[in-house]
Parts: C-alpha cells; sequence; structure tokens
C-alpha cells in the first residue's frame, strides 16, 4: 500500500464503523463533526491499520482531530522501507539513481602484546 491509498481506506473504515457514506472525506473535516466518537475512532484507525499492513504508535493516537490528521497519521506509520522503495523506483524511472551511503569501515584494533 501507498500513501495515496490512505484516503479510500479510511473511506471504507468510515462506511465500517458508521454504516454511512460520507461522501468525500475532506482533510479540513472536523472528525467528532463527522458523528465520530473515540471509540470509532480506534475502530477506524485498526481497520486502516490492518489494510495498509502497518502500525500506528500509540503515542500518536490521541492527536488525531480531522481527517487530514488520520492521513498525516497513517502516512508517518508507513513502514520506511516501503516508502524508500517508492521513491528509489520513481528516481530510477526519471533515469536517476541515488546512491547508497557508505559508512566508513573502521580501522582495525591493534593487537596488544602480552605483558
Amino acid at each position: 500500500m501507498t500513501p495515496s491509498d490512505i484516503p479510500q481506506v479510511l473511506h471504507r473504515a468510515y462506511q465500517q464503523v458508521t454504516q454511512h457514506d460520507p461522501g468525500t472525506l475532506d482533510r479540513d473535516a472536523d472528525i467528532r463533526a463527522l458523528g465520530v466518537d473515540s471509540v470509532q475512532l480506534l475502530e477506524m484507525i485498526v481497520i486502516a491499520e490492518t489494510e495498509l499492513g502497518l502500525r500506528v504508535p500509540d503515542a500518536a493516537l490521541g492527536g488525531a482531530e480531522t481527517v487530514g490528521d488520520l492521513y498525516d497519521m497513517l502516512g508517518e506509520a508507513l513502514p520506511q522501507t516501503q516508502t524508500q522503495t517508492q521513491t528509489q523506483t520513481q528516481t530510477q524511472g526519471q533515469g536517476r539513481v541515488e546512491a547508497q551511503a557508505q559508512l566508513p569501515v573502521p580501522a582495525p584494533v591493534e593487537a596488544r602484546g602480552a605483558r
């Protein structure tokens, strides 16, 4: 899954939890104004986590007030390797390849003589 999948996933999660079709979920829409209580919000997040194959950190759960906050929270929780793979694929498609960072190799530790 990619960040572009998040709006559709949240739309389905909203429908599943509330049994209503929200139409378009605008980024600026207040979650509470959509009739979603705190338990339903957690249910939506769990559904989105399952469908997107990610885990939102517990510390981030209380900060979602708008639909855009949910988009951002889920986007930040996407696995880093998935995001890196997308960037590499997009960059390669444009004819550029990013060089891998090379870490310096530590100098060997000199053997100490017996005393």
